[in-house]
């Protein structure tokens, strides 16, 4: 994260036509007769993106995303403001980014999750010579600073629906250039620290940006650590933003691990999902079922800088001159295409959920609901990449439906034209098709002619 790039997209649409797939093809599979509980739209949060002027954002655009989650801690505001670290006033600055981040966040019930390493000065701008928690066995500054941040968050009552990332990306030395030993001690020290002054506070980690592996030192040492320490984070928290991703398999690896160690079972959250070109509505509908799948929260990564990293949440919002001219307090903001693909997951798919895999490909994955009126299936192929896949739906006598027949679905295509700058007010009506069924499934081809455009598909219920 953290880093400006510019990317433009094409701006096709491929249409759905009918067409007989075999079920050997490259296919996901959404199975109608498994339900998985109530929509909560776990995937609707993000870093930063958040004005540090209340209200600059108008309220719409957060409230029809459902947005739930997000995450900061003062990064990257000009001096005054490089963190404690490089004095009080320094650090003060930081602290009322975030406190007013925070705020906005419990504007709209949202939870927040305050990054202290950003807050101490560590977000990956800082010199050579910047010290970390611990440095030469002294942790005298690292405890003056605890004692600050709590004081102020006290005085400040914001801790109702906070989380604490203890330290974000330890295992890159951009955030963290110290031993890993340190980094441990300062989770013990810390993790018992704020669970005395706050009970009620989550305090979640690791934050690594590896996902969970067993050959991982880094997670080994980590997990064995917290067993013997008593300091087990409130939610197992890790990163996929390296380009691969499945969160099935990095579930399973978690899994085993907290059975070797004899650690408990919490709550995921994956509170940095998506590379830069991923967040496309393609690629954001492939994450959402990826995390909505394990049950996992997830807040999308931002890879902008400055100011922008403090505004156009995380990449599904633009404003007027943003891509040539960008100014902090700049309004005249609009929704592009990845934004409408949550704002469909939110409003839309409701009811409740059902079961899916991806293709053994792992290239499109779907996430689907069954609400009172519609399935809805919304789904998604990993950008940069064009092809022709397939969904089947199974068990369609579940919601009332016959086991063979005609099945008539209609189709929305999520564009995503402009790329991250372009304005998409709404998501293209492709249509209705009607699709020939037996074997109580209906299987039908997604033709992937671009590299971001994301779909959805629904038909009514019995």
């Amino acid at each position: 994260m953290f880093s400006l790039l510019s990317l433009g997209f094409a701006a096709s649409v491929a249409v759905a036509t009918p067409l007989l797939v075999q079920r050997d093809a490259v296919t996901s599979v959404v199975d109608l007769s498994n339900n998985t509980g109530t929509p909560a739209h776990l995937a609707s949060g993000f870093i930063y993106g958040i004005p540090d002027t209340p209200n600059q954002i108008p309220d719409h655009f957060y409230t029809d995303i459902g947005f739930n989650y997000a995450r900061a801690g003062g990064a990257q505001v000009p001096s005054p403001g490089l963190g404690w670290i490089w004095g009080l006033s320094e650090y003060k600055v930081r602290f009322a980014s975030a406190l007013s981040n925070y705020k906005t966040a419990r504007k709209y019930d949202a939870n927040f999750i305050f990054l202290i390493h950003d807050l101490w000065g560590a977000d990956g701008t800082q010199n050579s010579s910047a010290p970390y928690p611990g440095d030469n066995g002294d942790w005298t500054f690292w405890d003056e600073y605890l004692t600050q941040f709590i004081s102020d968050m006290n005085a400040n009552g914001a801790t109702a629906g906070l989380s604490i990332d203890i330290w974000n990306e330890p295992d890159l030395t951009a955030f963290w250039n110290a031993p890993q030993a340190q980094y441990i001690q300062m989770w013990g020290r810390t993790y018992h620290r704020l669970r005395s002054e706050w009970p009620d506070v989550l305090l979640i980690g690791p934050a690594f940006a590896g996902e969970p592996d067993a050959s991982n030192i880094w997670w080994t040492n980590y997990l064995s650590f917290v067993k013997s320490n008593a300091s087990v984070p409130d939610q197992y928290v890790w990163h996929m933003e390296g380009g691969g991703g499945d969160m099935q398999s990095a579930y399973g690896a978690l899994y085993n691990m907290l059975k070797t160690y004899s650690l408990p079972l919490k709550p995921l959250n994956i509170d940095e999902y998506a590379t830069y070109t991923e967040e496309c509505p393609a690629g954001s509908a492939w994450w959402i079922s990826q995390l909505e799948r394990v049950d996992a929260h997830g807040l999308r990564g931002n890879w902008l800088s400055g100011w922008e990293l403090h505004d156009l949440m995380g990449s599904l919002v633009s404003k007027t001159n943003a891509a040539t001219d960008y100014t902090e307090l700049g309004s005249g903001y609009y929704p592009n295409g990845d934004y409408q693909v949550y704002k469909y997951y939110y409003q839309n798919m409701t009811g409740h959920r059902v079961g899916s895999q991806p293709s053994t490909d792992l290239l499109i994955d779907t996430y689907a609901t069954v609400g009172t009126d519609k399935v809805r299936v919304l789904t998604g192929v990993r950008p940069s990449t064009t092809g022709t896949w397939a969904i089947t739906i199974e068990n369609i006598s579940a919601v009332g439906l016959a086991t063979s027949g005609t099945l008539d679905i209609h189709t929305w295509g999520f564009p995503g034209a402009g790329g991250h700058f372009g304005e998409v007010d709404a998501p293209t009506d492709l249509g209705w098709y009607s699709h020939t069924f037996s074997g109580n499934s209906v299987t039908f081809p997604i033709y992937q002619t671009d590299t971001v455009t994301a779909y959805a598909f629904e038909f009514y219920v019995g």
